[in-house]
């Protein structure tokens, strides 16, 4: 599920808006600060502005990692990343947990904490291929995500088309200026399927741009309609990797 998506789904925006690819942080050991575009050390946490309907609209987003790993049915030890959304009190948090297999990092979306335990909502939201865990230059894939699924099998599916530009660019926001940011493209077909998983109804497609700056994860995000309209926009505010600040 997009990270923008998921923030307009949490302030009761249709969920027509899931899913294009972005997220606020993602899992990678490269080869070095340089190729860690998705940092996920324990304790980080990112600060976003959300802007919407034209600036008429606006709100805070923050992503903090935990700093004990979440262990899957398989033995995978994954990341669990703590999502907060407005002015939510410091005990309304939504997990996301983050696992690698096969080049890619997937994610898993249909949690809540009851106590301090992650528990199944039941929903089976989760998205595969969310991005290559060693993101580069002209690389191209799809991914899936499912927004949820209802009992009878029927529920709401993301197709994301997903292309890697060939350049580095400089991105500047609120939190500073950053060079050689790598920019993925995305188309995100959106359509409800039934029990057979047949899709039903109209498509909805949206497009986003999403920058990524090396050592620090998202800094961007560009969320359009098919008359290519700016619906809304992911700005980062602040950020700190581990337990030391960052700047750019």
């Amino acid at each position: 599920m997009h990270a923008l998506a998921r923030l307009q789904r949490r302030c009761g925006v249709a969920v027509a808006l899931f899913g294009a690819g972005c997220s606020v942080v993602a899992a990678s050991r490269g080869r070095g600060a340089d190729t860690s575009f998705f940092p996920l050390a324990p304790l980080s946490h990112w600060e976003y502005l959300v802007t919407r309907q034209g600036g008429r609209d606006t709100f805070r987003f923050v992503a903090t990692v935990q700093p004990d790993d979440f262990h899957a049915q398989d033995g995978r030890r994954c990341r669990v990343v703590d999502e907060r959304y407005g002015d939510v009190g410091p005990a309304e948090r939504f997990p996301v947990v983050y696992c690698r297999e096969g080049g890619y990092l997937h994610r898993v979306m249909s949690l809540e904490y009851r106590g301090n335990a992650l528990a199944d909502t039941g929903l089976r939201s989760g998205e595969l291929k969310f991005l290559p865990t060693d993101l580069g230059p002209a690389q191209t894939w799809e991914g899936h995500t499912s927004a949820y699924r209802q009992p009878d099998g029927s529920g709401f599916d993301v197709q994301q088309l997903h292309q890697v530009m060939p350049d580095r660019e400089q991105v500047v926001v609120p939190a500073g200026a950053f060079s050689r940011c790598i920019r993925v493209e995305t188309t995100a077909i959106h359509s409800a399927t039934d029990a057979s998983g047949a899709q039903v109804g109209p498509r909805v497609v949206y497009y986003y741009s999403d920058w990524y700056a090396p050592g620090v994860g998202l800094v961007r995000t560009e969320q359009r309609n098919a008359d290519a309209e700016v619906l809304a926009t992911i700005e980062l505010v602040s950020y700190a990797i581990g337990h030391e600040p960052a700047s750019p």
